[in-house]
């Protein structure tokens, strides 16, 4: 959800968010915590790249919807008929699969978590933003449809959606960068195993 005069908070909100990734990056470049197990860390990693793909399918999808209609029209239908905020429940996915490919369950841990003490600050201030847009209509949307965790029974969809080219283009776009973190992870990891990148602690 977004709304009307929440540009500031926005930029706000995409600082912390790389300020945070740089520091993650950092520590990442400079410990270990790749598993031993080689065939335990196949299946960790798999798990991780279904997460990111999931991420990145769920936020096109979500976009797709939204395309053009952030604070107009109260959208209702496809994954916004399922969950209130799809955009950040992919959003989570995600991380948590970018976490998994760090192989460390420590990191994977702060990444989710610091993700559920950070953004539900982040969705009551827009909520409240989008109930001030649409009253009444938006009330109803809260009481049928989850904040976070998707109602698969409520799912509805049109037969047709119209979208804006820009907006598709831009989404792809956004959910290109989970993909290329995730590669980045995978990247920092193989340069430690080959010596090139210096081990100078290891995570759990």
């Amino acid at each position: 959800m977004t709304f009307l005069g929440a540009g500031s908070s926005s930029k706000v909100r995409i600082i912390h968010t790389r300020l945070f990734a740089l520091l993650v990056f950092l520590l990442l470049m400079v410990s270990g915590n790749r598993i031993e197990n080689g065939l335990r860390q196949g299946f960790i990693d798999f798990a991780g790249l279904a997460c990111v793909i999931v991420c990145a399918f769920g936020r096109v999808w979500s976009s797709i919807f939204i395309s053009g209609h952030k604070t107009s029209t109260l959208v209702e239908s496809g994954p916004y008929s399922v969950t209130r905020n799809p955009l950040y429940l992919f959003s989570l996915i995600g991380i948590a699969g970018i976490g998994l490919a760090t192989g460390s369950l420590l990191i994977t841990a702060l990444l989710t978590i610091s993700f559920g003490l950070y953004y539900p600050f982040i969705i009551r201030r827009e909520e409240a933003g989008m109930k001030a847009l649409h009253g009444q209509q938006f009330q109803s949307y809260m009481e049928r449809v989850p904040g976070f965790l998707p109602n698969m029974s409520l799912y509805s969809e049109p037969d047709t959606r119209m979208i804006k080219t820009k907006q598709l283009r831009r989404a792809l776009l956004d959910a290109s960068y989970f993909i290329w973190i995730y590669g980045a992870v995978q990247l920092i990891q193989r340069l430690h195993e080959a010596g090139i990148l210096p081990v100078l602690f290891k995570i759990p």
